[in-house]
């Protein structure tokens, strides 16, 4: 939902905020460090909300403006709230607090009165509050409404009870602050010459969960913590994930950053997104869980042919590369190597197999990156196959049917939500190489290489992924039931 840069370096950062107190007092949101500006993510008195250090278009229709967490900052926030982390001030100003990013970004149309802050959401201006503690403040609305808006009230923050944060985005008074930073001096658009946002339509076919599956669901083997199935943690993990790659492209880095190495790869590559159905309870929310190139897609250097695909989490996580697939076909015959050379080249980059099952190598490693060897790895493999279903497949048999039962029946909805191996599996990254090997005909000549497929998956990302996407689905969900409940306990009842 919100796009994210990550920098190699990004340190796992503690969310816990507990006793938040209240909102800071709105004249002050927008400059609150030090008198400086600011592009604010929350108003709460712990948010340390990233500095404005350049503008340009202040006023116009291309405004822009780029803020981060400075050292002064955060060494302030460090002091008062963790006093004891030595990393905490190098970790702050890099991963940009809870937003994972260090650099924020956000543009605005003052003319035709649109603004995408820093959240990555476009929001449209309606005019100002006409009354309570933000009366006279730029009013805004958008059809996005995973985004708060509709009270100034709204800290920009979702607190989950444990005291993490497992969400951010939006919030009036936050909007209000980044239009006076991008909108100063400008007179205030016509919000008749605005389009009004029209409510969002239901895509046709949107999935609707059944009362059974939210039973389910408060039955379920909670997995959500302040460490794991959160955006935030999703995030933490994905910085930790790239010690295995794909021709280029690391697990755990963002779809654009997977994307450009790609193209450097190959720039023949056309990436497609799947899309899942839209879900009732998340109107406007979109969720592509993964990208694939056509078949037989030339190589530029050679006469090969590949298709690749990422795997990545889906709203509200940031979209990370939790899996990825390549296949490349030899088809003529002088091209093709040996087995031997394959599987040197194999070896030289991930190291001896894990686990050999003739024409399938495996290599498995834990969550710190440590490869896993025999008889752990049978183990893990034995138990694991079963539940590691996306992204092991055929990736041709890859059906958005399987990351949709994740999303609404949880990760373990298999087994009911159950997990049954205590967390086992959702510890390990996991690559796989197949080959298809033959002897040319009529010729004195080893076996050659005509087909290899390479598999790469951190299944302790996808599992975060996959949780957090399930806990806001059910959640959302959960209040769409209680209010219809609530709307027919309203409705006359009939004369007998």
């Amino acid at each position: 939902m919100r796009p994210v840069r990550l920098t190699a370096l990004v340190v796992a950062t503690l969310l816990a905020l507990v006793e938040f107190g209240t909102p800071a007092p709105s004249s002050v949101i927008a400059a609150d460090n030090a008198g400086g500006e600011s592009m604010p993510i929350c108003t709460l008195p712990k948010c340390l909300n990233p500095r404005v250090i350049t503008k340009s278009g202040i006023g116009t229709a291309n405004a822009t403006a780029e803020a981060k967490v400075t050292p002064e900052d955060a060494t302030k926030w460090c002091a008062t709230y963790k006093p004891k982390d030595k990393l905490c001030v190098k970790e702050q100003v890099q991963s940009g607090w809870i937003g994972f990013r260090n650099m924020y970004r956000a543009s605005a149309d003052c003319i035709a009165g649109r603004m995408t802050p820093i959240d990555g959401n476009t929001y449209t201006y309606v005019g100002v509050w006409e009354d309570g503690p933000g009366k006279g403040r730029p009013k805004f609305t958008t059809q996005n409404v995973r985004f708060p808006h509709i009270k100034w009230d709204e800290t920009g923050v979702e607190v989950h009870p444990s005291g993490s944060i497992t969400g951010w985005g939006g919030g009036s008074p936050n909007l209000a602050a980044q239009w006076e930073v991008l909108c100063a001096g400008a007179p205030a658009p016509a919000v008749a010459a605005v389009s009004a946002p029209q409510p969002v339509v239901q895509a046709p076919n949107a999935v609707q969960l059944r009362p059974n599956e939210l039973q389910q669901a408060a039955a379920e083997t909670l997995l959500q913590t302040a460490d794991f199935g959160t955006p935030e943690a999703t995030a933490k993990i994905a910085a930790k994930a790239g010690f295995v790659d794909v021709v280029g492209v690391q697990l755990g880095m963002s779809l654009k950053a997977a994307l450009d190495a790609l193209k450097t790869h190959n720039p023949n590559l056309v990436m497609e997104p799947v899309t899942l159905p839209s879900y009732e309870a998340l109107p406007g929310v979109v969720m592509a869980p993964w990208l694939a190139s056509k078949k037989n897609t030339i190589m530029p250097s050679s006469e090969e042919k590949e298709s690749v695909g990422v795997l990545v989490t889906v709203s509200p996580n940031e979209s990370f590369v939790w899996g990825m697939w390549r296949e490349v076909w030899y088809e003529k015959e002088d091209s093709r190597p040996t087995i031997d050379t394959v599987l040197t080249g194999l070896r030289k980059k991930y190291g001896q197999e894990s686990v050999n099952e003739g024409t399938r190598l495996t290599w498995l490693y834990d969550s710190q990156g440590q490869q896993v060897m025999k008889p752990k790895a049978n183990e893990v493999m034995n138990k694991c196959m079963s539940v590691w279903t996306v992204g092991m497949a055929v990736t041709s048999q890859l059906q958005p049917g399987y990351v949709n039962r994740q999303i609404v029946g949880g990760y373990f909805n298999a087994s009911y939500g159950k997990d049954p191996f205590a967390g086992l599996c959702q510890s390990y990254a996991i690559v796989q190489a197949e080959y298809l090997a033959q002897s040319p005909l009529g010729k004195t000549s080893p076996p050659l290489i005509v087909n290899v497929a390479v598999r790469a998956t951190n299944r302790q990302l996808e599992v975060s992924g996959v949780t957090a996407a399930h806990g806001l689905l059910i959640r959302e969900a959960t209040k769409l039931a209680e209010q219809r409940k609530g709307d027919a306990g309203k409705r006359e009842v009939p004369k007998f």
